[in-house]
């Protein structure tokens, strides 16, 4: 492979990375200013928060970061003190008003059902002590609904592999590994459920006690 062909799979991988990473702006934004409204930090503490929220490994670039802190800026969200500085030398961020609307805004906005709607309500939840038991509530609700339907779903799924499994002249070997996978889905399913279901249970019992 001649290198003019590296360079251009290269950019490929690249405009790829950048467009599932830009799928994730809302996401980002959400995690940042919910980490705003702790205190303020450095763009290389808010990297390590986002690092930390996906998946164990994945890394955020500063191709994606430092435009999301300027976005942010640009709409009143954000603002970064020029006397506060961190041991690096870096600005400090700090959450505005506009901020704290906006946030607001992203945890009552509807998640879409999309490729990236287990991540948003993981978002989600990291910055649920700043709304009340209400909505905390309601948006468990809505992430367990959404489970309990793909739950539906598989365990039809695993049904269909079951019979597809026990009929006569199969690959039994062969399907019954398709239907150790279901169950492997189904039971990550279930247990997310499960605690879902507690943790609203655990709310709703502490808002009676008040």
């Amino acid at each position: 492979m001649c290198r003019k062909e590296l360079y251009l799979i290269s950019l490929k991988d690249l405009s790829k990375r950048l467009i599932e990473e830009r799928g994730y702006e809302l996401m980002y934004e959400l995690l940042m200013l919910s980490a705003l409204m702790s205190r303020n930090m450095s763009g290389y503490k808010l990297r390590i928060i986002l690092e930390n929220a996906m998946l164990p490994r994945r890394k955020i670039s500063n191709g994606v970061l430092y435009p999301l802190l300027d976005k942010l800026e640009s709409k009143g969200c954000i603002g970064f003190d020029e006397a506060d500085q961190d041991s690096r030398g870096t600005k400090i961020a700090h959450i505005t008003e506009e901020g704290r609307r906006y946030f607001a805004e992203l945890m009552a906005k509807p998640v879409a059902h999309d490729a990236k709607w287990d991540d948003a309500y993981r978002f989600k939840m990291r910055g649920m002590h700043y709304i009340d038991s209400e909505e905390q509530i309601s948006i468990l609700q809505d992430y367990r609904d959404e489970l309990a339907e793909d739950l539906h779903v598989y365990m039809g799924v695993k049904n269909h592999l079951t019979d597809l499994r026990d009929e006569e002249g199969t690959d039994t070997n062969y399907y019954q590994w398709q239907v150790r996978s279901m169950d492997f889905v189904i039971t990550t399913l279930k247990a997310k459920v499960d605690w879902l279901e507690a943790q609203i249970r655990e709310i709703e019992k502490m808002e009676i006690v008040k």
